[in-house]
């Protein structure tokens, strides 16, 4: 789902000149070289609440039929590391200027040099960090609109992204007094020396056995657990 980079923009803009957004995007290095600012992790611990909280109260209002273990993988899917450092990049939380120099981010000159303002641990950070400033200088309900311009968008059509079919089998499995067992049967390499992979899953009381294929194990394992969910129709909770 695309961004609408000017609304959120002008979200960035109604704080940037405060001292909560410096804060915000000030590196533990910078703080330590110059001896100037405070760095961005007290911001950051409260923002990463803050995120938890809007997430969860999101799913709640807006996928009534997810049981709470979805709702749980969803809302991991919303605040983990790899999510927030994509959106840290698309809003530009890290953007230079024509000298390449970092325009919001304050980072030391060591930090700098190992390319700090690229690295995901940072980028992560400032995007928590941005919305406790932002949750100090504008209140929750500005929050709520930036994390539906931004987290709230990016989750659209990824629902089904969480749902690990071969945990599911498992489960189902369990309730049913029954146990799933995976048998590799092929391995081969294809085209641009890719390995294929061929796999079947069966249980003991025999009520199931179908193959699925993939270019790793695991891969062909949740293919084959999807076709016994699909075929068996057992209902996701």
């Amino acid at each position: 789902m695309k961004l609408n980079k000017d609304k959120i923009q002008k979200v960035i803009d109604s704080i940037k000149n405060t001292e909560h957004f410096q804060q915000a995007l000030t590196h533990t290095s910078y703080c330590n070289e110059s001896n100037l600012g405070t760095s961005y992790e007290r911001l950051e611990f409260l923002g990463d609440r803050i995120l938890n909280f809007y997430a969860s109260l999101f799913i709640y209002q807006n996928f009534p039929d997810f049981a709470e273990g979805k709702m749980s993988k969803l809302q991991q899917l919303m605040v983990k590391e790899s999510t927030l450092v994509e959106l840290s990049k698309k809003i530009g939380l890290n953007r230079t200027d024509e000298k390449n120099k970092p325009i919001y981010l304050r980072l030391g000159e060591g930090e700098t040099k190992n390319q700090g303002i690229n690295k995901n641990s940072i980028l992560a950070d400032i995007f928590e960090s941005f919305v406790a400033a932002l949750y100090l200088e504008k209140g929750g309900r500005t929050v709520y609109y930036f994390l539906k311009l931004t987290v709230f968008t990016w989750i659209k059509g990824k629902e089904n992204a969480i749902w690990d079919y071969k945990s599911y089998l498992q489960e189902y499995c369990q309730e049913q007094r029954n146990k799933v067992n995976y048998r590799q049967k092929e391995v081969k390499r294809i085209k641009n020396n890719q390995l294929l992979f061929t796999v079947e899953v069966s249980d003991e009381l025999e009520t199931f056995r179908e193959e699925g294929k993939g270019h790793s194990k695991d891969e062909a394992e949740k293919k084959a657990a999807a076709k016994v969910i699909k075929n068996l129709k057992i209902t996701k909770k």
